[in-house]
Order: structure tokens, then C-alpha cells, then sequence
């Protein structure tokens, strides 16, 4: 085992100087095949170098010698391709430009709407706060309430204060007492339509609440339905018809600013509304008194359209007359222009025509000696009658 042993290291050491030796020989050949490669790229660099020069040269003549008839020969084509693109940026600028102005009127758009919806969002939550404070409130705040939404609705429905509706106008009736009715509705022919609005609300707001119990709710609801029958009640007396200085028909609105309550006084008593119209009142809700509203504004257009109607009938009547009297006056003038006519055919008869007309007379005398420094025109000779007919006319005339 010991010979085996070593004769396998030996064997080992052989095969590793054998590596060695080859390991070395490759080495050597390496550097010089480096060597080699070291010298070809030297010579390569060399011979770049020297074609770079040559290049150089040859195209600086060539470009000295080119470019000159490139300008010549291309300079049109050159203007020919540029020009187009030219304009092409000219538009583009344009489209920029007016794109950019565009969108920057667009923005300032937006910003405006933005800010008139940030207004409207506020001016909402106003409302909604001073709907909550008026319904919390004590019964004459919420009168100032019903009657500002009462304005608003007659604005909405398109007619004009002071020309279509009055608000807190002062009357008197027989015996000097003074009544203010919240708004008065103008018709056609000086009649007027009251609308009250001092409705109290504060139970149906209390009746909305969500933390109280059900009968509490109905108890709430109850005192609503009632306060509002009262009001009718309080309403029916006042009797607004006998007011002096007021035209008004014996029926009053009563306005319940908050659809809601209405309809719920309405659903909670179903008599209520002939209870109403027994006293002569008329209950209404913002939807109903909208459409009443509306319906007043259509009257008033109405009226200006049969207003404009009969002027221009009026009008129309004024100009039929004027034209017949124009006809007559014409009629005249043709009456004066058909003697005249007449006059004037008469005086050419006796001036040219005819019997002893005066052209022949003064020819004749012309005839006889006179000497004239003037002729008269041959036309009016050649009207004249002959000398023959002239001495009948001779004999003739007085």
C-alpha cells in the first residue's frame, strides 16, 4: 500500500509538472500573441489616423467645392420646404395662443360659477339656519319668516312689487280701525286678492324633534292642527272685504309657509279645508300658492296683450280715418287737376287750333309787313289752320 501510494504522488507530481510546463508555454504564448496584438492596433492607429487626416482633407474640398452650388442649386427648394412649415408654425402658434386664451376665459368661467355655487351653498345653509331659528322662535318671529318666504314666492312667480302686489299696506274699515294685510295681490279693473302669512308653527317643528315619543308627537301634531284652525277662525273675522280703499272678494289666502305642516293639518283634519272656506279663507301651501301666483302673473299678461290690443284697434281706427280723408283730399285734387286740364286744353285751342286761332292771326300779320326780331316755333305753325279757314275764323270771331 506504501508503493502504491507513492507511486501515485509521483505520478501526481508529474502530471502537475506537466501543467506547470504547459501553464508556462501558454503563458509565453500569450504575451506574444499580446505583443502582437499591441503592435497591429498601434499600426491600425497610425493608419486611422493618417485616413482621418486624408478624410478631413478631402471632405473640406469637397464641402468647399459643394456647398457653394448646394446654396445656389437648393437654396428655392430649401425656402420651398421651409415655407410651408413655417406658416404650419405660424398656425400653430395661433391654435396655442387662442387655446390658451380659451381655456383662460373657460377658467375664469369656472371659477365664477365655483364661486356662485359656494354662494348658493351658503345662502342655502343661511336659509336652512333661519328656517331652524324661525320654527324654534316665538310666533311673531316666525310671522316675519312666513312672510319673507310669502315675498319670495311672489318674486319667484314673476310678478313686480308696487306694480302687480303690495306687502304691509294700511287700511282702515268704517270705524277707523287699522288693518295691515301681509301682502295684496293687484288685478285688472282695481281688484285685490289678501294673502295672510302670520301662521304659528312652533308645535309641528316640536312634533319633528326625533327624540320624543310617539304620543308626545301626536299631542304636538294635534296642537299644530288646532293652532292653525284657530287662525282661520281669527282670519274669517277680520273680514277684509269691508276695508275702505281695498277691492277685495270675499275670499282671503291663508299661506302655510311649510308644505309639510300643511299637508299634515290637512291629512289630520280632513274638514279643515271646507272649515276654511266656510269662513271665506282659502288654505295654501307654497306648491298651490306658486301656482295661484303664476296664474296672476298670466292674468297681468293677458291684460297687456288686450291693452296693446285696443290701442293698437284705436290705433288702427285713427289711420283707417286719416286714409279716407287722404282719398277725399286726392279725389279733390284730381277734380282740380281734370279742369285745369280743361282750362289748359281750351287755351292751346284758341292758341293754335281751331277758327281765328292767335297763331295764324300773328303769322298773318308777319304776313302783312311786320318785322319780328322772333319766329315762332313751326310746330305751332303747323297746328294753325290754313288762310282759308282763318278768314272764316276772321268772320267768325266777335
Amino acid at each position: 500500500e506504501l508503493r502504491e501510494a507513492r507511486a501515485a504522488r509521483e505520478a501526481s507530481e508529474t502530471r502537475i509538472t506537466g501543467a506547470e510546463t504547459r501553464a508556462a508555454a501558454l503563458e509565453a504564448r500569450l504575451q506574444a500573441e499580446q505583443a502582437a496584438a499591441r503592435q497591429r492596433y498601434q499600426d491600425l492607429e497610425g493608419a486611422r489616423e493618417r485616413l482621418k487626416s486624408e478624410f478631413q482633407a478631402l471632405a473640406a474640398e469637397i464641402l468647399e467645392d459643394k456647398s457653394r452650388r448646394f446654396g445656389e442649386q437648393n437654396a428655392n427648394q430649401l425656402g420651398q420646404l421651409l415655407n410651408p412649415l413655417r406658416e404650419q408654425l405660424v398656425d400653430f402658434r395661433k391654435v396655442v395662443s387662442d387655446t390658451y386664451e380659451k381655456e383662460g376665459r373657460e377658467r375664469v368661467t369656472l371659477q365664477a360659477e365655483l364661486k356662485q355655487l359656494l354662494e348658493l351653498n351658503r345662502q342655502l345653509s343661511d336659509e336652512a339656519g333661519s328656517l331652524t331659528r324661525a320654527l324654534t322662535a316665538d310666533n311673531r318671529t316666525q310671522g316675519y319668516w312666513g312672510e319673507l318666504k310669502l315675498e319670495r314666492l311672489l318674486e319667484s312667480a314673476g310678478l313686480e312689487k308696487g306694480q302687480q302686489y303690495l306687502t304691509q299696506e294700511s287700511f282702515k274699515d268704517d270705524a277707523g280701525d287699522r288693518y295691515r294685510p301681509d301682502a295684496l295681490l293687484l288685478l285688472p279693473e282695481d281688484r285685490h286678492i289678501v294673502i295672510d302669512a302670520k301662521v304659528a308653527l312652533l308645535d309641528y317643528q316640536r312634533a319633528c324633534a326625533t327624540d320624543i315619543a310617539d304620543s308626545e308627537r301626536e299631542r304636538f301634531l294635534g296642537q299644530h292642527t288646532a293652532a292653525l284652525k284657530n287662525h282661520v277662525r281669527e282670519l274669517g273675522d277680520k273680514d277684509y272685504s269691508r276695508l275702505q280703499g281695498l277691492t277685495s272678494p270675499d275670499l282671503v289666502l291663508m299661506f302655510v309657509p311649510v308644505e309639510a305642516a300643511f299637508l299634515e293639518a290637512l291629512r289630520r283634519d280632513p274638514g279643515l279645508y271646507d272649515f276654511a272656506f266656510g269662513k271665506k279663507i282659502i288654505l295654501v301651501g307654497p306648491s298651490n300658492l306658486l301656482a295661484s301666483l303664476r296664474l296672476v302673473a298670466q292674468i297681468w299678461r293677458t291684460e297687456a296683450q288686450t291693452t296693446n290690443a285696443k290701442a293698437i284697434a284705436d290705433r288702427g281706427a285713427a289711420l283707417y280715418d286719416k286714409f279716407v280723408g287722404f282719398t277725399e283730399d286726392l279725389a279733390r285734387v284730381g277734380d282740380h287737376l281734370d279742369r285745369a286740364q280743361k282750362a289748359q286744353h281750351d287755351a292751346v285751342r284758341k292758341l293754335a287750333q281751331g277758327p281765328g286761332n292767335l297763331v295764324r292771326q300773328a303769322e298773318m300779320l308777319r304776313d302783312l309787313g311786320v318785322a319780328p326780331s322772333k319766329k315762332l316755333p313751326p310746330a305751332l305753325k303747323d297746328t294753325s289752320l290754313p288762310d282759308e279757314a282763318a278768314g272764316q275764323g276772321d268772320e267768325q270771331a266777335p
